[in-house]
């Protein structure tokens, strides 16, 4: 998504936009991804003190692998990010305290970046279908939301595992 700034400059009102930007190769980046849609943004300009603010409310419909049953499952994602950028280099912090960038008016910016990086963040770390998602047998494979199986999944500590056995002797 590509902004000019030069337009901004010049005007005292902020400046609305809205577009659908397509972040291909995210479903490579995460192996929880099987797919995402175009990501709707909107975008809020105004200038502020000689400082450009940009502010962006995204939304986003993806799908996902569940961590535990492996089955997929939709979900929306949705973030804002705010973004502050100048064209004076001098208001740039070399500290790193603030996060001023600097931008040219001639040429537009890319805000694909700052898009991509607010949907990364708002992706769970390891998504599940629901909060009482089973998952699956880790001995057969049966996926325990949908069906049982008699496999013997307790797990014993072997530094116990003799004292078990001690107490299965027949008499």
């Amino acid at each position: 998504m590509m902004f000019t700034f030069r337009e901004l400059n010049q005007n005292t009102n902020p400046l609305h936009c809205e577009e659908e930007v397509r972040l291909d190769g995210l479903e490579k980046e995460n192996p929880d991804l099987i797919q995402l849609e175009p990501v709707k943004v909107e975008i809020t300009a105004w200038k502020d003190q000689g400082l450009f603010h940009v502010q962006g409310d995204q939304s986003a419909k993806a799908t996902f692998r569940c961590s535990r049953c492996l089955s997929g499952f939709e979900r929306d994602l949705s973030t804002r990010w705010h973004r502050v950028f100048t064209e004076d280099e001098n208001r740039v912090d070399a500290s790193g305290e603030e996060e001023i960038l600097l931008v040219s008016l001639d040429r537009p910016t890319d805000l694909t970046p700052f898009i991509r990086e607010a949907l990364l963040l708002s992706m769970p770390f390891a998504p599940v279908c629901r909060k009482d998602c089973k998952g699956l047998c880790p001995t057969c494979g049966t996926d325990w939301n949908k069906a049982s199986c008699q496999c013997d999944n307790r797990r014993v500590d072997p530094r116990l595992a003799k004292l078990g056995e001690l107490l299965n002797r027949d008499p």
